[in-house]
């Protein structure tokens, strides 16, 4: 037993920072073909028809109550492949920590899904596109914390390569590139020198000159870093929004103080606190904004905008919504202006992908109508924030609701997840909605009638 705890103890210490291909799993191992099915979804808007392609996570999450592991929580196509992004971060819960991860994608030549790696990490939250590579973020990794992990593929090169260099990053929640830098945020376990071990960590953001091989990290004063956002030439990294709790946690840690909700890049690979742009101003229009706990994510840049779904109260809140939030720049000046989509009452934004060659934004969003019944509908939104006034719009019911969005010209997907702020199953205690969680369906007009009408 001592010699194992000394291992336990020596190799976090020693373990190098390293770049390591990714095999793919045997040709046996591969999901099957994906037979074409009935859709999960029942249609309301005419001109569209609506394409199983199968629930590819049902053969790593078999079991029924594994639905929040199965949930696709993002889809992106590259190289002729969408590929989604499955698993399950949280400490908590039947489906705690749902690690390893498959990186599954669909080839839509040959209509059928592929396994083309494993990850070590607990969930694929995204996928970012940088030229002809394709990233993901390491949400979650598996193993010791002495380094952090990227992830990514080229479309020369089929095989996933594991870029374990960032230094001690537990959690990374964005990845952006900026002036020639690559750049992340997320969380590190020493971001402070006082108090418990235990409660030493913190959100903290990386830069790197060199194409991943250095890093420059610093730390920040608050609970995690979760979203960069690309807007009028400027690099801004925001912080988890803290509510009462979390304040409380930042005072006990003698941290409030030092916290700042957003962060600019400066060159140099400086940092400078915006105290001009608070919770506030980045969640206009939401009652009690700076008081309320906000998680941003999902920031997308197109052209001089940038577009993010925002999380607004926790998990157990009585009144938890999801939001659409749009920035761009505001006049000649240095700062940004943030618009609200406007959504009804008890709707969540749940997922923003560029359109039109980034001229407006497809807006995902899901509504709960019954016990067990979601209406989800997919817009378009005018660059301004406003909803066009020429728009295409699918509108669907399902028993869940849809979580991801991919387009390519007038072809769609969608991946139906488990519902936003409900608790997990447990074994023995199945809805008879969980089996649906993690199915993938693609959505095509009837007609080649202009989309826009």
């Amino acid at each position: 037993m001592a010699g194992a705890g000394l291992t336990r103890w020596l190799w976090p210490q020693l373990e190098p920072a390293y770049s390591l291909p990714l095999l793919p799993p045997w040709p046996w191992q591969q999901p099957t073909t994906s037979k074409t099915a009935a859709a999960p979804l029942q249609l309301l808007s005419k001109g569209w028809q609506a394409r199983s392609l199968g629930n590819p996570a049902a053969g790593r999450y078999p079991a029924c109550w594994q639905s929040l592991a199965r949930t696709p929580w993002d889809l992106s196509l590259f190289d002729g492949r969408l590929y989604v992004g499955l698993g399950n971060a949280n400490n908590d819960g039947p489906t705690a920590n749902a690690g390893p991860v498959p990186v599954l994608a669909y080839a839509i030549d040959q209509r059928r899904w592929r396994q083309e790696a494993t990850l070590p990490e607990e969930e694929i939250s995204r996928f970012v596109l940088h030229g002809q590579q394709l990233w993901i973020p390491g949400a979650d990794a598996r193993g010791s914390w002495r380094w952090g992990n990227l992830y990514r593929r080229s479309s020369a090169a089929r095989l996933w390569w594991q870029e374990r260099r960032l230094p001690r990053f537990i959690h990374v929640h964005d990845l952006a590139w900026h002036q020639g830098a690559m750049v992340v945020a997320g969380n590190v376990p020493d971001a402070v020198a006082t108090g418990p071990e235990s409660e030493r960590h913190g959100s903290a953001l990386a830069v790197s000159r060199d194409r991943d091989r250095l890093w420059s990290v610093q730390r920040l004063a608050g609970w995690r870093a979760t979203a960069l956002l690309s807007v009028a030439g400027k690099l801004l990294a925001v912080e988890v929004l803290p509510g009462l709790g979390l304040q409380r946690w930042l005072q006990a840690g003698v941290r409030w103080q030092r916290y700042a909700a957003v962060h600019q890049w400066l060159p140099g690979d400086h940092w400078q606190v915006r105290q001009d742009l608070s919770a506030v101003d980045l969640l206009p229009g939401v009652k009690g904004a700076g008081q309320r706990f906000a998680w941003i994510e999902r920031a997308t840049p197109a052209k001089d905008q940038v577009a993010w779904i925002s999380s607004v109260g926790p998990w157990h809140d009585n009144s938890p919504r999801r939001l659409a939030l749009i920035a761009k720049r505001r006049g000649r000046s240095s700062g940004i202006e943030v618009q609200a989509i406007p959504l009804r009452a008890g709707v969540h934004a749940m997922d923003l992908v560029p359109y039109l060659d980034q001229a407006a934004w497809l807006l995902l969003t899901s509504e709960p109508i019954a016990p067990r019944r979601w209406r989800s509908q997919i817009t378009a939104v005018q660059a301004s924030g406003q909803r066009a006034p020429l728009t295409p719009r699918v509108t669907f019911e399902a028993a869940l609701p849809a979580w991801s969005l991919e387009s390519k010209g007038r072809t769609w997907w969608v991946g139906l997840g488990h519902p936003p702020f409900q608790a997990e199953s447990t074994p023995g205690h199945c809805s008879s909605t969980d089996p649906l969680s993690g199915s993938v369906v693609e959505l095509t007009p009837t007609s080649q009638r202009p989309m826009l009408e």
